[in-house]
């Protein structure tokens, strides 16, 4: 097939996390450039009723990452998805001396343990169909590390490493399982966390070689390819978009 063919999505249920604003609204315009049946859930309800009016998607869901009764209500009432972006998540930036259990918690049930546990029961009907794929967002602070974002940097450490495992297990039964590491994007969270006065967690743009910071339609558009025919023998990855940070 041709390029052309294999980014058509026509057919496919999308199922996009983290969907009402950044990278998860992001991905969800690209894959409905592409013809994708969109599904999008998120915790904030106008903005999500909002992108998912502009977008035609088929369903939208409210739900709680943090909340794994939640989870699982998203999970049942999403039906068959052919792809899930596990996108949603937060991002608590502070010090490692100054982290607290609350925030290690908040962080570790939303970033990891709801991350997961949707994956899980997504994937479990992709393995019984015996086709999908999941694309998870980790982040390039799990490979560099990252001041103020040592709790976070772990979280999405431990979702790559997850990523692996599901891909050595679920891929003879025809699943691909594949994780996105941004690195800084101009979106809503990442703008707020580093417009902080108390965050200096940013080492500047000039470690960055190709001298800018990242677009979040640069990385839908990644995600898309990832995800697509074109990327059918790609599993297990997580690949870094973020400008060649990590190599400073």
């Amino acid at each position: 097939m041709s390029l052309a063919q294999d980014l058509d999505f026509k057919g496919k249920r999308v199922l996009v996390t983290g969907a009402a604003n950044g990278f998860g609204a992001a991905i969800a315009t690209e894959f409905a450039a592409h013809g994708a049946t969109l599904v999008l859930a998120d915790i904030e309800d106008e903005p999500l009723r909002a992108i998912a009016k502009k977008l035609g998607a088929e369903a939208f869901h409210l739900y709680d990452q943090s909340n794994l009764d939640s989870v699982a209500r998203l999970a049942e009432a999403a039906g068959e998805i052919d792809i899930l972006i596990n996108n949603a998540g937060i991002l608590i930036a502070k010090p490692l001396l100054e982290t607290t259990v609350e925030d290690i918690q908040k962080l570790v049930g939303i970033d990891l343990v709801g991350a997961f546990r949707l994956m899980q029961l997504i994937g479990k009907g992709m393995v019984a169909r015996k086709r999908g794929v999941v694309l998870s967002i980790s982040s390039q602070t799990a490979f560099c590390g990252g001041e103020n974002r040592g709790v976070y940097a772990a979280m999405k450490a431990a979702i790559s490493q997850l990523t692996r495992a599901a891909a050595v297990e679920w891929g003879p039964h025809g699943v691909r399982t594949l994780c996105l590491a941004p690195g800084r994007s101009q979106t809503r969270m990442i703008n707020q966390t580093v417009a902080n006065p108390n965050y200096t967690g940013d080492r500047g743009l000039g470690r960055v070689p190709l001298g800018r910071w990242g677009e979040p339609e640069e990385m839908a558009k990644m995600v898309v390819f990832l995800t697509s025919d074109a990327a059918a023998y790609v599993t297990g990855e997580t690949v870094i978009a973020d400008g060649g940070y990590v190599l400073g």
